[in-house]
């Protein structure tokens, strides 16, 4: 289990493919690049507290795409044989950043970004499933983001796939169909909703 480096990201974005369309280029092309993590990297080795300077940088520079990847987590896992075989994405949502702008709170809106993280997609190439690998991507997923002090992590699958009982076997909370969880309290005091599309619902887990 470790961070996808630049010879991973095609087989990155192969794996990712399974789970979801909705894996922008860029994340691909991020992780090839090496653009993927820094941020979050390093603040594991010296604090959650030195995300905020860079973050706002970016912000004053018209950077935030770069800060995103920054602080996005493209995860793989290895068999045996150093082949990868399971894949995770997580990284700040710009749904929240929106929704907690759109809300009247824009200079809450970038603290977002340091706060709430979305999986975008998990996924096991069909010979390694059933062995645990996807649960243990998320549960590494999970700390390191626990570790930063992000205090939500979410998802969404589509309803037809039925994978409300696989996440909730590793700790998550499943929504119903329409259903929404409040994502706004923590940061401004008052109740904003968040929740999944269309043919969708939404997982998550608040930080304990």
């Amino acid at each position: 289990m470790r961070l996808a480096r630049p010879e991973d990201s095609a087989r990155f974005g192969e794996l990712l493919a399974l789970a979801t369309e909705d894996i922008e280029p860029a994340h691909v092309d991020g992780v090839e690049a090496g653009r993927c993590g820094g941020w979050l990297m390093e603040a594991l080795s010296v604090g959650s507290n030195t995300l905020t300077e860079p973050l706002v940088r970016a912000a004053a520079d018209g950077t935030l795409q770069d800060a995103a990847l920054a602080l996005s987590l493209p995860l793989v896992a290895q068999d045996r044989d150093g082949v990868v075989v399971g894949a995770l994405l997580a990284l700040p949502s710009g749904t929240v950043v929106k929704t907690v702008g759109d809300a009247g709170f824009k200079q809450h809106a970038l603290l977002a970004m340091l706060k709430y993280a979305k999986i975008k997609g998990v996924a096991v190439a069909e010979e390694a499933r059933g062995l645990g690998v996807g649960g243990a991507l998320l549960k590494r997923c999970s700390q390191v983001y626990r570790e930063l002090d992000f205090v939500l992590l979410f998802g969404e699958f589509e309803t037809e796939r039925a994978l409300g009982p696989y996440y909730e076997s590793h700790g998550f909370t499943v929504l119903g169909p329409g259903e929404t969880t409040d994502v706004g309290y923590v940061l401004t005091g008052r109740p904003i909703g968040l929740g999944a599309g269309p043919g969708e619902q939404l997982f998550y887990r608040w930080k304990s």
